[in-house]
């Protein structure tokens, strides 16, 4: 089995290993017990907010759900979560029949071996000792149509398409949504102004969508080069570039950081002195820069998305989130390219472009392993 790996202390230091064990040889660790699954990795999305897991992995436990394999006792070594689709080979789990497919938290790897697993309303639930703990909207699996045995028909060309629409935007805009909700309870004195930071990111322009449906105008801010671009999708009341800050009107503003950029982060400040009234760390498209500070805060999507529901229930929040997902979704099929990529190898050589932000914004990458 092989696996994308990068050293956790040293982002410039990545590698593809190959597992001692091979599933061809029936050797995977954890095979074989009880309800336990091998799920063959079809093809996953990489994004910026892939990063974010690296950057927070530590304190947000993100290097635990997937342990790296092979690492010849080197604890630096770890490996970056991502979202794609994957079928089961093997099930131990009579719940489960092997054909099955699914959409959810992947490694980037060949396989996936879950050691112990349930079913609650035809999602699958993984529940390896070492996920228990992690937050469990992470551990849950949504079931996919299969596959029809013509893959070049019409219908499964869609199905394909539609889901590699889910694996680049569904957890970006499930976020995005979490956002809006955030921004729409802040009281209008506090927010006479929004701004959000890197608006070309994939997350920024799901909460500029949502923001626009519930009424609510926000300041786009990008590179130069991107604001003409930015302009034409018309979600944003202005889009302004980074050099252009001293538009900025002097009164009540919160902002949404997507960026992490130190520099522009003091700018803005400087800029707004006393009127910067919140400010709000999401992505972190410059997470080379990130140094956190005492009077921010750090948004993180599940402990909101636990709080909702604690507040209506998991079913009217999954009917909101998900209303909310899939008229977003449709929207970006209009303006977003979707590019598929072959084997981890082609992670492997774009992976310094998706470091330096150099994926164009209306770009989406899929890496296929089948």
């Amino acid at each position: 089995m092989k696996q994308f790996q990068i050293d956790k202390t040293n982002p410039n230091r990545f590698r593809i290993m190959q597992a001692e064990d091979s599933h061809d040889n029936a050797q995977i660790e954890g095979a074989g017990k009880a309800k336990s699954l091998i799920i063959k990795i079809e093809r996953f999305a990489f994004t910026a907010n892939n990063l974010t897991y690296y950057m927070v992995g530590d304190k947000l436990g993100y290097w635990q759900f997937f342990p790296p394999v092979n690492t010849n006792s080197n604890e630096n070594w770890g490996v970056i979560p991502v979202w794609g689709v994957g079928q089961v080979i093997s099930s131990e789990n009579d719940a489960v029949e092997v054909g099955s497919r699914f959409l959810g938290y992947f490694p980037p790897a060949e396989y996936l071996v879950m050691g112990n697993t349930t079913v609650n309303s035809s999602n699958l639930i993984d529940c390896s000792p070492h996920r228990l703990k992690l937050p469990q909207g992470y551990n849950v699996y949504r079931p996919l149509p299969a596959q029809k045995s013509d893959a070049n028909d019409e219908v499964n060309t869609k199905q394909h398409e539609q889901e590699n629409y889910q694996m680049l935007l569904w957890p970006l805009y499930a976020t995005s949504y979490c956002l809006s909700e955030v921004v729409d309870a802040i009281p209008g004195a506090q927010r006479e102004q929004l701004l959000i930071l890197s608006a070309s990111s994939k997350t920024s322009l799901g909460l500029a969508f949502a923001l626009k449906e519930a009424g609510i105008d926000a300041i786009g801010v990008t590179s130069e080069k991107r604001v003409a671009s930015l302009e034409v999708l018309n979600v944003y009341s202005t889009v302004i570039s980074y050099e252009q800050l001293e538009m900025l009107q002097l009164k009540s503003t919160v902002v949404v950081d997507m960026s992490g950029n130190a520099q522009l982060k003091e700018s803005i400040r400087h800029r707004l002195g006393v009127h910067l009234t919140r400010y709000i760390n999401v992505g972190l498209t410059h997470w080379q820069d990130v140094k956190p500070s005492s009077d921010e805060e750090f948004f993180f999507a599940p402990a909101h998305i636990q709080q909702r529901i604690s507040e209506i229930g998991a079913a009217e929040y999954q009917k909101l989130s998900g209303g909310f997902v899939s008229k977003a979704i449709a929207w970006s099929a209009d303006w977003l390219n979707v590019k598929e990529r072959e084997g981890l190898s082609a992670l492997q050589d774009d992976f310094s472009q998706h470091q330096q932000g150099q994926i164009p914004s209306d770009e989406g990458r899929i890496y296929t392993l089948v």
